[in-house]
């Protein structure tokens, strides 16, 4: 936001009665308390949808039944990383 429009704002803030200032308050307050509680993933979904990058958001509770179920595979030997970067060598 450009500094003229902000003064512009602030300025027709101060011209407000003491009742209209405390509701511009506590809307900015929800908005600032909204914004804390969003995580950054939610809010970086929200940017993408409305830019129309992604057209839904992901539903995260589909995967959290798989995640719970997950028993990871023994293997035997030496690890799967020394083995790869001996190949690439």
């Amino acid at each position: 936001m450009s500094g003229a429009i902000l003064e512009r704002i602030i300025e027709e803030i101060k011209s407000l009665t003491q009742d209209e200032q405390r509701q511009v308050r506590d809307l900015i307050d929800s908005l600032l308390t909204e914004s804390a509680s969003i995580s950054p993933e939610d809010l970086l979904e929200r940017r993408l949808l409305e830019a129309g990058v992604i057209s839904q958001v992901p539903d995260r509770t589909a995967h959290s039944s798989y995640d719970d179920d997950f028993d990871p595979v023994e293997v035997k030997g030496k690890p799967l990383s020394e083995t790869i970067i001996e190949e690439r060598r």
